[in-house]
């Protein structure tokens, strides 16, 4: 019980921290956006010219700096069940090194969320989400802060599921390592 308490007030700190970092670069991209990171990306360009654009695709800070760039690029493809991300390593200060940082198997429960929340590259107005001040009359800024507060609440939710999921592994972890305690103390 102790255990699992302090795993999900580590879990919120993280969150906390973690939703302060991506204030300054994260976002969903759309295809205008994907183009932009892929030339400066080499990595990202070939896989994407290998492999077409995905149903999804986002930017995130990265918190564990040294050697990695400010940034990471994933991209969700939802009907081959795979979420890969991107990024530069710096050498000598300057990020020249491109590389695939993880790559991973989207759950079921991945694909549902990521199915609620996207927009799909295809369907998105140019410049729809690089736009980030409201403009019109009163009617329509109210409209446009409306849904920039979904779009907030959204990646709430999916930061929030990410740091279950990272809870749950924690939790694993230490009963794991719990158990393995007690078995060697059974052995003494």
């Amino acid at each position: 019980m102790r255990g699992r308490m302090v795993v999900w007030m580590v879990a919120a700190a993280v969150l906390a921290l973690g939703g302060l970092a991506r204030a300054a670069h994260e976002g969903q991209l759309d295809r205008a956006g994907l183009q932009k990171q892929a030339a400066a990306n080499k990595a990202l360009e070939r896989y994407m010219r290998y492999n077409g654009y995905p149903d999804m695709a986002e930017v995130r800070p990265i918190i564990d700096q040294p050697p990695w760039d400010d940034h990471e690029v994933t991209l969700y493809y939802i009907g081959a069940r795979k979420e890969i991300s991107f990024a530069r390593a710096r050498v000598l200060g300057h990020p020249s090194v491109y590389s695939t940082r993880y790559e991973r198997t989207l759950t079921d429960a991945d694909i549902r969320v990521l199915k609620e929340h996207r927009s799909q590259l295809a369907g998105a107005a140019p410049g729809n989400t690089s736009d980030t001040g409201c403009k019109g009359s009163a009617a329509e800024r109210a409209e446009c802060a409306a849904s920039r507060a979904e779009s907030a609440a959204d990646r709430v939710d999916i930061a929030a599921v990410r740091t279950e999921k990272a809870a749950d592994r924690t939790e694993a972890i230490v009963d794991k390592m719990t158990a393995s305690g007690r078995t060697a103390k059974r052995q003494q």
